[in-house]
């Protein structure tokens, strides 16, 4: 009898994609099989999840801390930089496939979940993109949430730089809000800024 290969749902996800400073975080994610056999306790954290930009800043928070402890995970990054040399769509797959290298060595046999309408031409396995898939799968909905606290923690921390103190990065964490915005128009560019991706922002909006 031919045998099959018991694969690894591993869900991947980005934060920071529309922003107008800072990285790109994706997150790659799967469960630890070992931590559900208690299916009351797997049912109550899979009824909570859901896509990150849709739970409070609390109930990320604390859902983070139970999934780091339930699941595989690794983080990967796309740079200012890299973002303006390969654009943003090609930026996205490099954190992606960085994020899913990470995760390699602990999940054998995997088969990728990508929330989006794109496979990544960058990462060798077997793949499925799912729209609205962070709202559809456990996987891509873990790795949402721990890629987005990730960022936002990340965004804080820069925030307090004395050169980003006025762009408001500790509640706006890099996207283009009214104050975020203004403070460009009046002090300009930082390091951290995508310069091509601002400029398009704010010539589409028209507004400060």
């Amino acid at each position: 009898m031919k045998s099959f290969p018991s694969y690894s749902f591993v869900g991947i996800d980005e934060v920071g994609r529309g922003a107008l400073a800072g990285p790109v975080i994706a997150c790659a994610f799967s469960w630890k099989r070992k931590n559900f056999k208690n299916k009351n306790i797997a049912n109550e954290l899979l009824f909570k999840l859901n896509d990150s930009k849709q739970l409070t800043k609390k109930s990320r928070s604390e859902l983070y801390e139970i999934l780091i402890t339930l699941g595989y995970y690794s983080l990967g990054y796309a740079s200012v930089k890299e973002i303006e040399t390969l654009n943003i769509l090609n930026a996205t797959f490099l954190a992606m496939k960085r994020a899913f290298d990470g995760l390699k060595e602990l999940v054998k046999e995997s088969y990728l979940l990508i929330d989006g309408n794109k496979f990544n031409p960058l990462i060798n396995c077997k793949q499925l993109a799912l729209v609205d898939g962070d709202a559809n799968s456990s996987v891509i909905a873990a790795a949402s949430i721990v890629a987005k606290v990730y960022r936002d923690s990340l965004m804080h921390k820069l925030a307090k730089g004395e050169n980003y103190k006025p762009f408001h990065w500790g509640s706006n964490v890099g996207y283009g809000t009214l104050v975020h915005r203004k403070a460009i128009k009046k002090y300009g560019l930082t390091p951290l800024h995508r310069k091509l991706f601002v400029r398009k922002i704010l010539q589409e909006t028209n507004s400060f």
